[in-house]
C-alpha cells in the first residue's frame, strides 16, 4: 500500500462511526463515559427499554442521573424507533439500519437534555411531563410480569425436548453434540415462526434468506439462547418473575446490539447472550442460507416463509 493509501485508510478508520447499544445498567458507568469521550465518532444507541428503565421508579431522581453522561455528549446519541415498528420491517430494511433510527428524537435529544436541566432547576411543567413519562414506563414494565408464568412454563417445556444426557451436557456447559446444534437451529426457526404468526405488526411473513435480518428472527435467536441459559441453571421453576422479566429485557438489548457494533453492559448474562447470538449469526445462520433447509432435512415442520 502506498503512503497516501495508508493515510487514507487511517483517516477512514478514525472517521468511521462506532455505534454501541447501551444497557440501562451502563448509563451511569465509567465505561460509557470513557467510550463517548474517546472519540466524537463513538455513538450510544438507546432502545425504548433503556428509556423506560431510566424513567421508572423515582423518576425525578433516576432520569437526571441516567442521562447525565449522555447529556455531556448529546450529539453522540442515537434514539431507536419503537420495537413494535421495527418488528414490522423486512430483513433488507432492518439490515440497512436507517429505519431503525428515530430521526426526530435523535435530532431533538440535545433539546431534551436542556429540558432535563430546566426541570432539575425547578421547572414544574417539565417536571410533570417527566413524571407522566415515568408513570407510563413503570406501568409498562410492571405489566410484563403478567407474561412471566407463560415464559416459565415455556422454558420447562423446552427443557423436556432434551434427553437426560443432553441436559447434563447443557448444565455442565460442555460442547453441544451435532444433534443438539441441529435442534438449536430448528427451535430458533420454529420460535421465530411463532413470533411472526402472533405479532400484530407483521402483515406479511418474510421470505428467503433475509429472514435472518428481521428483528423478530434476531429476537427469537437471542430469546432461545436466554432459554438455554435458564435450562443450564436448572430450569425456570424457582426463578422469580422479576428475574425472568430481566431476561426478556436482556434479550431485547442483545437483539438490537446484533445490528450495531456491540453492547455496553455490566450484566454478564446479557453480554453472553449478545456474544453467542453474534457468533451464531456469523457462523451458523450465515449466507448462503443452507440453514433454511434444516427443518426439512431433520424432519421438522417447515414454514413457507422460510423456504422460498
Amino acid at each position: 500500500m502506498t503512503i497516501m493509501g495508508r493515510i487514507a485508510s487511517a483517516f477512514a478508520a478514525r472517521s468511521r462511526k462506532t455505534r454501541k447499544v447501551v444497557d440501562t445498567n451502563c448509563l451511569q458507568s465509567e465505561a460509557l463515559k470513557a467510550y463517548l469521550s474517546a472519540s466524537a465518532h463513538n455513538y450510544a444507541v438507546l432502545t425504548n427499554y433503556a428509556a423506560m428503565e431510566a424513567y421508572k421508579g423515582d423518576t425525578l431522581k433516576s432520569i437526571y442521573s441516567s442521562m447525565e453522561i449522555l447529556a455531556q455528549h448529546p450529539q453522540q446519541v442515537i434514539i431507536l424507533t419503537g420495537t413494535q415498528d421495527i418488528c414490522a420491517l423486512n430483513g433488507r430494511a432492518a439490515a440497512s439500519l436507517q429505519p431503525l433510527t428515530d430521526e426526530v428524537q435523535t435530532r431533538e435529544f440535545p433539546e431534551f437534555c436542556q429540558h432535563l436541566l430546566a426541570a432539575k432547576g425547578g421547572d414544574l411543567s417539565l417536571q410533570e411531563q417527566l413524571l407522566e413519562n415515568g408513570r407510563e414506563a413503570t406501568a409498562r414494565i410492571e405489566r410484563m410480569l403478567n407474561d412471566m408464568p407463560t415464559l416459565s412454563s415455556g422454558i420447562d417445556l423446552m427443557a423436556k425436548t432434551y434427553s437426560p444426557e443432553e441436559l447434563k451436557i447443557l448444565r455442565r456447559r460442555e460442547k453441544h453434540t451435532p444433534q443438539m446444534r441441529e435442534r438449536l437451529i430448528q427451535n430458533v426457526l420454529l420460535l421465530a415462526a411463532q413470533f411472526f404468526k402472533e405479532h400484530p405488526s407483521v402483515t406479511e411473513w418474510p421470505r428467503g434468506p433475509q429472514v435472518r435480518n428481521t428483528f423478530i428472527f434476531r429476537y427469537a435467536l437471542c430469546g432461545y439462547i436466554s432459554i438455554l441459559k435458564r435450562i443450564e441453571d436448572g430450569g425456570a421453576g424457582k426463578t422469580k418473575p422479576e428475574k425472568l422479566r430481566n431476561d426478556v429485557i436482556d434479550v431485547n438489548f442483545a437483539a438490537f446490539a446484533t445490528y450495531f457494533d456491540g453492547l455496553l453492559t455490566s450484566d454478564k448474562r446479557a453480554g453472553e447472550i449478545y456474544a453467542e447470538a453474534a457468533f451464531l449469526l456469523r457462523e451458523v445462520f450465515a449466507m448462503p442460507p443452507w440453514w433454511l433447509r434444516v427443518l426439512l432435512s431433520i424432519g421438522g415442520r417447515s414454514q413457507p416463509a422460510f423456504s422460498r
